[in-house]
Order: C-alpha cells, then sequence, then structure tokens
C-alpha cells in the first residue's frame, strides 16, 4: 500500500508488451464498486474471499505482470499461488514516505485507519516485510519513481533469462498438446 506497485505495473506491464491484472481494478470492475465501498457493504472476509479468487485466476494469466492489492497483508495461500507460476517482487518504502502517500487519497483504501495513519502504516509495513525474505526481488521504492521500479524488475527479468513457456495448442476437443 502506498509503494508505488500499481503504477510500476503499469509502467512495466507496457514496456514488456504484456498485459496488466491489477488485482484491484479486477475487483473494482467485477463488483461494480470502488473497494473501499465494497469492503464496507461486503464486509473483510467477503473482500478477501474475492481476491483470493481473483488471485486463483490471474496467476495463469500468459506474459502478464500481476499487481495484488495492498489493503490486506499476504497470506501463505496468496503467496504460494503467486510464486507457483511467476515472480514475485516485493515493493517497500520506509513507513513515513508510505503515510505521506497514502495521506494523499483519503477514503481510497478500504482497510485504512485514517486516523491513525502512521501508525496503522507501520503496523502494515511489518506484515507485508516478513515476506522479503522469501519474494524473488526486493524493492526499496521510498525515494524512487515507480518508472525506475519497473526499470529494476525488467532488468532483473532480462538478468535471470526469465521467459514465459510457449503456451501449449489447443485442440479441438480442449486439451492442450505441446509441438513435436
Amino acid at each position: 500500500m502506498g509503494t508505488g506497485k500499481s503504477r510500476a505495473a503499469r509502467i512495466l506491464a507496457d514496456g514488456l508488451g504484456w498485459q496488466l491484472a491489477d488485482t484491484d481494478r479486477i475487483m473494482e470492475k467485477e463488483t461494480g464498486m470502488k473497494m473501499a465501498e465494497y469492503w464496507r457493504v461486503a464486509g473483510a472476509e467477503e473482500f478477501q474471499k474475492k481476491e483470493l479468487e481473483i488471485i486463483r485466476r490471474v496467476r495463469f494469466y500468459h506474459e502478464a505482470v500481476i499487481a495484488v492489492g495492498g489493503n490486506y497483508p499476504m497470506t501463505e495461500q496468496k503467496f504460494n499461488l503467486l510464486q507457483q507460476y511467476g515472480l514475485v517482487v516485493l515493493m517497500y518504502a520506509h513507513s513515513f514516505r508510505l503515510a505521506e502517500r497514502v495521506k494523499k487519497k483519503i477514503g481510497k483504501r478500504p482497510t485504512m485507519d485514517y486516523n491513525d495513519v502512521e501508525g496503522f502504516v507501520r503496523r502494515m509495513r511489518r506484515k507485508w516485510m516478513k515476506w522479503s525474505g522469501r519474494a524473488d526481488l526486493v524493492i526499496n521504492t521510498t525515494s524512487c519513481h515507480p518508472a525506475q521500479s519497473a526499470l529494476t524488475i525488467a532488468r532483473f527479468i532480462d538478468r535471470h533469462h526469465i521467459k514465459f513457456l510457449k503456451r501449449m495448442k489447443k485442440r479441438r476437443n480442449g486439451h492442450g498438446h505441446s509441438s513435436r
């Protein structure tokens, strides 16, 4: 939350010519509501179930950048789903910078305690940072523009020769087969 992940994901997807799957935007489109409104109407549990359902689908997208919402801490289940077929990048920033960024859009973030932004940001940051040891790449965005984050990720992908497997062609019966 507040790391610039959505903008960096858009820049990266555009630069690579890949599709973008932003779980927050997908949730808004599918529910017909802004995230904060959906969270108020559906409740925390339904909100989290919807996010998990979206992650289950988008993790199979071919040549895609997936931006996962920062409104809830990552769970073991979500992390494993994302890591199974993809590269996991954790973006973080120092708490003061996150609070500064989050305060710019009051009411946008459904789980935010706007009466104690600094305290909320510190608590959320601690919950997210526990994943830094398992992420494939960790980027500090405290003093960096989303374009710099996107470039760092693109260079990591290139340096590690990360490529999508070729898609299998579908037969008429719907089962895939590899070409010989």
